[in-house]
């Protein structure tokens, strides 16, 4: 049959536009977060009618009703909205449509990113109670005004977080995050940790003895002084401790030094004293100066440590840039010290290639058939667990009409009290199996929801690639290395091989 294509008005302040009936299929989203909904005119079935009513004036085709019972619209982790979602970007459905945009999201950020991801899918939105529509001009320009205002309101709200912490510094408070060694957070405030400020203190009197952040490595691990998670220290980690202000009281935030409420672990005086060694040493953290665009995902394959960029500097003032594993530097005497050092340019050389090399037909053909087996096999598992909550819903209802049976026996009949006792032992049992498969269902459905979020994207992947492929020779190294933490969890160095593992397929390539 030839398809064929009909013009249909807009409804009123739809700003007109073209749809074909027999191709544009949408999606229509239906929430009601409590029963009392169902009496304020939101109920289930008064969304549904309205929304049909429209497709049916505008002759849109229904994919499929998305209906969300007893969920909070303040964040997105819903099992029919995360459908929906695979559903657009799928590519099987061309427009959302709701009633209301707070059935949609009372989150103007996840509103924000969800249009986002409709935009990118070419995707519309429809709100029939604030008139978007993103099938007409109009509407497109609409979205636009709104999701400014949105930036603009974000923007503001950091800025006001930004204004609390830095008063919060000037006032001396803490403002959390990782606290510094020697420390506890009590209460959102620093507090002196009773053993770990008498590793602090002997890291600066043994330094303003040794002058040496190596030796005081040395020292402090034979003294029995352990790092927070009981490693040995390192000379990096004594240069951190050495040249932190907060241990003289002061709390730092945005490079600005402030006097502190919390107890100085070194007097003052000591710790400048600390600071003119360095200085009188013209002491620099040499890898400070070295980018090596792997820094943050290579991991040494003989020993699992991490890598870090390094160089050396000849004679003839010519630097060798390369890759060290850290387990080389200041290692337990008891054991054998790590020697993988190779070449930087050599280990990126042979990175890009490999995954330029994943880009190739015959590579891309056999990583894509890995992702779809896996895939796979997650379909396999939420087909399971779909199956685990619609028995679970089964018995839910069978047990509701149970309770129901028994509460209109006691009302229809003229029990006595003591007849009524196991009526109502039995109802109140019923109760409490109605409460364990409700938490059962929500439990299952978050599953669901956790392994559907699961599935790997080749076309992610694919974007990431040609992404790379067209842009790697001219990106600066900041951008590389930007790129490689965001696609790539890991780079395995040994020397007769690289691999590398993919975050958003999970695959060692």
């Amino acid at each position: 049959m030839k398809t064929t294509r009909k013009t249909v008005p807009s409804p009123p302040g739809g700003g007109g536009g073209e749809v074909a009936n027999e191709t544009f299929v949408v999606g229509l989203y239906l929430r009601v977060s409590t029963d009392r909904q169902a009496n304020e005119g939101d109920s289930l079935e008064e969304q549904e009618n309205e929304l049909r009513k429209f497709c049916d004036y505008r002759d849109f085709k229904i994919h499929k009703l998305y209906i969300e019972k007893g969920k909070s619209g303040g964040n997105t982790n819903r099992p029919e909205y995360q459908s929906m979602i695979q559903d657009v970007e799928s590519g099987k459905i061309k427009a959302v449509i709701v009633k209301k945009i707070d059935r949609l999201s009372r989150s103007l950020l996840d509103f924000e990113a969800l249009m986002v991801l409709l935009d990118s899918h070419k995707v519309d939105f429809i709100s029939l109670r604030e008139q978007f529509d993103t099938t007409t001009a109009l509407g497109k320009a609409m979205l636009r005004i709104t999701l400014i205002f949105a930036q603009l309101e974000r923007e503001q709200t950091a800025e006001r977080i930004k204004d609390v912490f830095t008063y919060r510094a000037e006032q001396g408070q803490y403002n959390g995050g990782t606290r510094p060694f020697g420390y506890d957070s009590l209460s959102s405030e620093l507090v002196a940790h009773k053993h770990e400020k008498k590793a602090v203190q002997f890291i600066f009197e043994n330094f303003l003895k040794t002058k040496s952040t190596t030796t005081v490595a040395r020292n402090a691990n034979a003294e029995g002084y352990r790092t927070r998670s009981g490693a040995l220290w390192d000379k990096r980690q004594i240069h951190k401790i050495l040249i932190h202000p907060v241990y003289t009281g002061k709390i730092r935030w945005n490079g600005i030094v402030s006097e502190g409420i919390h107890q100085p672990l070194v007097t003052q005086e000591t710790f400048e004293v600390a600071q003119q060694i360095f200085k009188d040493r013209g002491y620099q953290r040499k890898s400070a100066k070295v980018i090596g665009v792997l820094k943050d995902v290579l991991v040494c394959g003989d020993c699992g440590g991490p890598m870090t960029p390094n160089y050396t500097q000849k004679k003839n003032k010519v630097r060798y840039y390369y890759y060290r594993c850290v387990k080389s530097l200041n290692p337990d005497p008891t054991a054998t010290p790590c020697k993988n050092y190779p070449k930087m340019e050599v280990v990126n050389d042979v990175f890009f290639e490999l995954v330029l090399d994943c880009i190739s037909k015959t590579k891309f053909t056999e990583i894509e058939k890995e992702v779809d087996t896996k895939n796979e096999l997650l379909g396999q598992r939420i087909f399971e667990i779909r199956s685990q909550i619609a028995a679970l819903e089964t018995e839910l209802t069978a047990i509701k009409q149970k309770k129901e049976l028994y509460m209109d026996s006691v009302v229809t009949n003229n029990f006595s009290a003591q007849e009524r006792i196991p009526i109502n032992e039995k109802i109140a049992e019923f109760g409490k199996i109605k409460k364990r498969l409700q938490n059962d269902i929500f439990k299952t459905e978050f599953t669901r929801t956790e392994t559907e979020n699961t599935r790997f994207s080749i076309h992610d992947f694919k974007v990431a690639m040609v992404h790379f492929k067209t842009n790697y020779d001219t990106m600066a190294p900041v951008e590389l290395a930007k790129w490689i933490t965001a696609n790539i969890s890991q780079v395995l160095y040994t020397k007769t091989a690289l691999k590398l593992h993919f975050k958003v397929i999970d695959l060692w390539v």
